[in-house]
C-alpha cells in the first residue's frame, strides 16, 4: 500500500487544493492521501473560517481519503514547529510520499536551500548577521541571506508556501526513513486579491467579508460552494473580531512574566503587549500598535492566539512530537486504509475523544474548537465542548 501525505489548513478549500490532491495522487501513484489538517485557530494565529469537520467534508470530497488533526500546539507555531508537527504525524501514519504546493516545484533547488538552512555556512551566518545589525527578525534575515548567496529573487524566501516547503524537507531529512517530495507548482500569487479559478484562501476571505458568496462561486468546487453557501446562511461561520474582547482582557490581565512564557516569545516581545494592550480599541488596532520591523505579522498574531490558548513554553517542551493521530473523517472507500494503519501505524489513531479526555496535549486542541466557537456569528453555534459531540464525517463515494 502506497500513502501521499498532505498538511494543510483549507481555511476555507478552494479550487487550487482540489487540483493539489489529483496531482499529488497522480505524480505518487499513491492508493490512498491521507491530509493533516489544522484545527480551530490557523498557523497565522486566526481563526479559521469554518470549523474542522465542515474542512474535513470539503477535503474529503474533492481527493483526500482520510483526515486528521495537525494538534493545536504544533498548528498555532512558527512554520518549523508547524512543520514538524504535520510530517511527524504523516510519517506516523505510514506515508510514502509527501506532496505540498509551493512557489516552485523545482525538487532540487528546495532540497538545497534546505541542506543550506540544516548546515549554515560561515558565509550564511556572517550575511544572517548583518540582517539582524539592520532591525530584522531572525527568520527574515537569513532568509535574505539565502536569496542574495544564491542569487534568488527578492522576496523569494519570505513567500509562506516556500517557507514552509523548506520546513518541510528539513523535518525529512531527520525522520529515519525515505520518503518521496512532490512539490506542486502553485497556481495564481499568494497576495493576488482579484477573484478567480485558482484564487488563494486570503483572497477568498476577504472576498465573502466584502461581496458575499457571489464572486467567491468560481474559486471553489461545486459541491464545496454549497456547503459554504449554507454555513454561511446559517451563521456557522466564524469572525476573528468577535474575540477582540477576550483577547484584551486576556493581556491586560496577565501578569508580564506569565507572557513571557508563552509558546516562542523571546526578546522582551511580551513587553510590547503589556505596553499596548490596555490602550488598544480592538486585536486590529493592538497589532498595528506593537508592529515593528523586527516582528512578522504572524508572530505578533500568533502571540494573541497563544495568550487565549494559555500554550506556553513548557507545554511545546512537554510534547515535542505529535502523540497521536485525531480521526476527523473518512471515505468509506477507504476502510481498507484504516485497517492497515491500525495494524502498522507507529502514531496511534486516535478516534474516540472520550478516551483522550484528560490528554495534556489534546487540551489545546479543545481550546481551539472552543475558542473558535467563541467566533461563531450565530449563537446557535457557539456551545463548548463540540470535540465531544461532534461526529467522525463519513463521505461515501
Amino acid at each position: 500500500m502506497t500513502i501521499c501525505g498532505v498538511v494543510a489548513e483549507y481555511n476555507p478549500f478552494h479550487n487550487g487544493h482540489a487540483w493539489q490532491l489529483r496531482r499529488a495522487r497522480e505524480l505518487s501513484g499513491c492508493d490512498y492521501v491521507i491530509v493533516c489538517m489544522g484545527g480551530g485557530i490557523s498557523q497565522r494565529g486566526e481563526v479559521m473560517l469554518l470549523d474542522k469537520w465542515t474542512r474535513a467534508r470539503m477535503a474529503l470530497m474533492y481527493g483526500a481519503d482520510l483526515v486528521v488533526e495537525l494538534p493545536a500546539l504544533f498548528a498555532v507555531r512558527p512554520a518549523e514547529a508547524f512543520a514538524r508537527g504535520g510530517v511527524l504525524t504523516l510519517v506516523g501514519l505510514c506515508a510514502d510520499a509527501l506532496s505540498f504546493g509551493c512557489e516552485t516545484d523545482d525538487e532540487s533547488l528546495l532540497s538545497s536551500l534546505a541542506w543550506a538552512l540544516d548546515e549554515e555556512s560561515e558565509a550564511l551566518s556572517a550575511e544572517t548577521k548583518r540582517g539582524l545589525a539592520d532591525g530584522l527578525s531572525h527568520a527574515r534575515a537569513r532568509g535574505e541571506a539565502l536569496e542574495r548567496l544564491n542569487g534568488l529573487p527578492e522576496g523569494f524566501m519570505n513567500r509562506p508556501n516556500v517557507t514552509l516547503a523548506l520546513e518541510y524537507m528539513r523535518t525529512l531529512r531527520h525522520v529515519g526513513r525515505s520518503v518521496a517530495v512532490y512539490p506542486i507548482q502553485r497556481i495564481g500569487g499568494y497576495r493576488d486579491a482579484a477573484i478567480g479559478e485558482f484564487s488563494g484562501a486570503s483572497a477568498i476571505r476577504a472576498a465573502l467579508e466584502a461581496e458575499g458568496l457571489g464572486p467567491v462561486r468560481m474559486a471553489v468546487p461545486a459541491g464545496v460552494f454549497d456547503l459554504l453557501a449554507g454555513r454561511m446562511a446559517n451563521g456557522c461561520f466564524a469572525r476573528q473580531d468577535r474575540l477582540d474582547s477576550a483577547l484584551l482582557y486576556r493581556l491586560r490581565v496577565a501578569r508580564p512574566e506569565e507572557l513571557a512564557g508563552l509558546c516562542d516569545v523571546s526578546e522582551g516581545l511580551e513587553g510590547l503587549f503589556v505596553h499596548s494592550a490596555p490602550l488598544a480599541a480592538s486585536r486590529e488596532d493592538l497589532l498595528e500598535r506593537v508592529r515593528c520591523r523586527r516582528y512578522t505579522r504572524a508572530r505578533l498574531s500568533r502571540f494573541c492566539a497563544c495568550a487565549l490558548l494559555s500554550l506556553t513554553r513548557s507545554d511545546a517542551l512537554a510534547h515535542p512530537v505529535p502523540e497521536y493521530a485525531r480521526v476527523l473523517g473518512f471515505r468509506r472507500e477507504a476502510l481498507p486504509l484504516l485497517r492497515y494503519l491500525k495494524a502498522h501505524a507507529t502514531l496511534p489513531l486516535a478516534s474516540d475523544p472520550v478516551a483522550l479526555r484528560n490528554d495534556s496535549l489534546f487540551r489545546f486542541d479543545r481550546a481551539a474548537t472552543d475558542l473558535q466557537a467563541l467566533a461563531m456569528e450565530s449563537p446557535a453555534f457557539r456551545a463548548a465542548g463540540q470535540d465531544f459531540t461532534r461526529q467522525i464525517v463519513i463521505v461515501d463515494a
